[in-house]
């Protein structure tokens, strides 16, 4: 300024076009950096929208089943994911009505994927699951989920009330909502908690524990008044203890066919049926005792279960643990 090279304009001008710069430069910083994201996004959504529709009834005049608890029949049923080796291989099963049945196999089994046939969650590729003697393709999905009720390990649980992730919105008296807690054994510590069902929870649950979220997951699929009841894995984080009651209250107070996904000789014990699998097939089926009496491969992965039991604490024990083992 002092020899005239720069006035004070200039220095104001030079300073306007430096702040109308930088907001692009940030911008176009920030595009660069969520580019690769958007891309594997974008390639996502590709996948979703090129899906198959899910498939409906296979006639337009849907089949109605008995009242009350549900057989499930699998009949020569084979299924494979993409072009990978068989996860069933022309499986038959028969689930009386009414009846507690646990799958028990090693990891990769068949476990997990058979339990997803009965919801139509996917298709068998050949064979037949049916549902009372009925062809589950000739029922819509929709109506079958009205009756099947899954409850995987892991549980989602919004950043809301219990009784709303509970709930999902559908207005529910509250004589319901105890009764199945209670069966659910989750009544008893959401009444501890400081305001009851209406207590915000975390986003996916985090102020609960895993087990106390596993029950509420178990309440909410109660609620439903389920036909069919499959539990994947649904009490691996509940006290041994609490998971013993709740299914002898599944027994005595519900109506309904239970499948269990096991790995707690408890749990295996009170069964009606066990079914053992492995690579895709059944093995063996009949009583806990009997398997391990005839079955060495099931004796030997019953004992794997009880030494795991041994060395891991109990992740859920509480107040109502210990009422229910005194």
């Amino acid at each position: 300024m002092s020899i005239d090279r720069l006035n004070t304009g200039d220095i104001v001008q030079a300073a306007a076009l430096f702040g109308l710069l930088s907001f692009p430069m940030r911008v176009f910083g920030y595009f660069l950096q969520e580019l690769p994201r958007s891309v594997v996004v974008s390639a996502r959504l590709d996948k979703v929208l090129a899906a198959p529709h899910e498939p409906g009834a296979a006639t337009d005049d849907p089949p109605s089943v008995a009242d009350g608890p549900l057989s499930v029949s699998f009949e020569d049923v084979s299924f494979r994911y993409g072009d990978d080796p068989p996860v069933l291989d022309g499986l038959n099963l028969n689930i009386a009505a009414g009846s507690i049945v646990a799958l028990v196999g090693v990891t990769g089994s068949g476990k997990s994927t058979l339990c997803e046939l009965i919801p139509r969650l996917v298709d068998p590729d050949s064979g037949t699951v049916e549902l009372d003697g009925v062809d589950l393709r000739e029922f819509d999905p929709v109506a079958v989920r009205s009756e099947v009720a899954l409850v995987f390990q892991e549980t989602f649980l919004f950043a809301d009330t219990v009784r709303e992730n509970v709930t999902l919105g559908d207005p529910v008296d509250d004589t319901e909502l105890e009764r199945a807690a209670s069966i659910a054994h989750a009544a008893a510590f959401v009444h501890r908690l400081p305001n009851g069902w209406d207590t915000v929870v975390g986003e996916r649950g985090v102020t609960l524990s895993g087990g106390q979220r596993q029950r509420l997951a178990l309440t909410r699929a109660l609620l439903r008044g389920p036909r069919v009841l499959i539990l994947d894995d649904a009490t691996s984080a509940v006290d041994p203890v609490i998971e013993s009651a709740i299914l002898r209250d599944l027994r005595t107070s519900l109506e309904t066919t239970t499948l269990v996904v096991a790995h707690r000789v408890s749990t295996i014990e009170l069964a009606d049926e066990v079914v053992f699998l492995d690579e895709g097939r059944i093995v063996a089926t009949g009583s806990h005792p009997e398997l391990l009496a005839t079955n060495p491969d099931y004796a030997r992965l019953v004992h794997a279960y009880v030494d795991q039991e041994s060395m891991t604490e109990d992740i859920d024990h509480d107040e109502d643990a210990g009422r229910l083992s005194s």
